[in-house]
């Protein structure tokens, strides 16, 4: 009884309206992605770079829609853990299940891409990824400390 009880406190926002940004923040950011494809293309079709100017294009738009595409799934996995969740341990349990696979998709994508090929992309996707290993391991860590 105490813990269902419990369970309906719990709210994992901390005001009603903040849901609706990160749900906004996650629909922008798919926008932003599907615009860099677009602009990707249309650079593509055009032809006008020549080789050299076209791989470092094409390594750095690589790069940017890696980074709006786990932008969006950051939030829009936020905005489902905070619909769902029904107790803080289950928020934070939620939170290192999402960057778990959220950081392996990161390294995969990294060589899938070719992200690693390059100085500059790598520098910025080997941060991210240890970054996101690091989100990782405190988020479960902090689930685990959670009341």
């Amino acid at each position: 009884m105490i813990y269902t009880e419990r369970l309906r406190d719990f709210t994992y926002w901390k005001r009603p309206w903040h849901k609706w940004f990160v749900l906004l923040a996650g629909i922008l950011q798919v926008a932003v992605l599907l615009l860099n494809i677009q602009e990707y293309q249309d650079i593509a079709k055009a032809e006008i770079l020549s080789s050299s100017a076209w791989e470092s294009y094409a390594a750095r738009q690589s790069l940017q829609c890696a980074i709006n595409g786990l932008t969006a799934a950051i939030f829009l996995g936020e905005f489902l853990i905070g619909i769902f969740a029904g107790s803080k341990r289950t928020a934070r349990m939620a939170e290192g299940v999402l960057l778990l696979i959220l950081t392996l998709l990161w390294g995969i994508a990294g060589f899938a891409l070719g992200l690693t090929t390059q100085g500059g992309t790598r520098v910025i996707w080997g941060l991210l990824l240890l970054t996101a290993l690091c989100g990782t391991i405190h988020a479960f860590w902090k689930s685990q400390n959670s009341e």
